[in-house]
């Protein structure tokens, strides 16, 4: 925290000072430290209010859970380690047998995803995510994270594989009701902007089961993203998980405001 005090000590020591400014225009973390920076780009735009995990889902200090190869995963193209042992923990709490994801890129949170459902023998999870033939279309919200050799590459050679249904399309114009929901979570990370995110998350609140929870990444840090997830937030309880890119939507916690 930046008080007078601090300022006092600083003016005293230069080299103090320089320390305190560094923290309050932290520009050299931003640039070189990308597991870092998120955490002030996050705050760049959206109007949501931010809760903490705690707030939102009761409970979820006793929550235990699995974290898959955590550092295979690719910094800046993945969720953070903090924001996936959000999305687990949630997870495990409301006991999921039917996760969707939007966005499937190399498959490192599907992974975790499916380590972390529940014991049911029918338990899957569905990811979405580009074909090489959609890919290649010059179309505005169509991700580039869909190359062919990347798609589902950390999780192909693991046995939670079995546990995974890989399908190809756009989602904005894919049949959700084929994907085998109501889904318990569903977490979009797909394409990102302003129309895509609006479709995606509209087809999440109707595929939603009673008690599940949607999660949004990248609320805060990119701005149709932000824009988006703002304009469905009227009807639904939408908010901004502290600490991370993450938005959050709570069917439980919708039904005790």
């Amino acid at each position: 925290m930046i008080n007078r005090q601090n300022i006092s000590w600083g003016l005293r020591n230069p080299a103090l000072l320089l320390v305190l400014l560094r923290r309050l225009f932290p520009w050299k973390a931003i640039k070189n430290d990308p597991e870092c920076a998120h955490l002030v780009k996050s705050w760049g735009s959206g109007k949501l209010p931010r809760k903490s995990l705690q707030e939102i889902f009761p409970g979820i200090d006793a929550v235990d859970l699995e974290l898959r190869v955590p550092y295979r995963r690719v910094v800046g193209t993945a969720t953070d380690l903090q924001e996936l042992t959000c999305l687990l923990a949630v997870m495990k709490l409301v006991r999921a047998r039917r996760v969707l994801e939007i966005g499937t890129n190399d498959g490192f949170t599907t992974l975790n995803l499916a380590a972390n459902l529940s014991e049911d023998p029918d338990a899957f999870v569905c990811t979405v995510d580009l074909s090489p033939e959609l890919a290649a279309q010059p179309t505005k919200h169509l991700s580039a994270a869909c190359n062919p050799s990347r798609v589902g590459s950390k999780f192909k050679e693991e046995q939670e594989a079995k546990k995974i249904r890989q399908v190809f399309g756009d989602s904005t114009k894919i049949d959700w009701k084929t994907l085998g929901g109501p889904f318990d979570l569903i977490f979009i990370d797909g394409g990102h902007d302003f129309d895509c995110v609006k479709s995606d998350s509209e087809n999440a609140l109707r595929n939603l089961a009673p008690g599940g929870a949607i999660f949004w990444h990248d609320y805060g840090f990119i701005l149709d993203v932000s824009q988006a997830i703002d304009a469905v937030a009227a009807p639904a309880p939408i908010y901004a998980l502290l600490g991370t890119r993450l938005a959050v939507y709570s069917d439980a916690a919708s039904k005790r405001s």
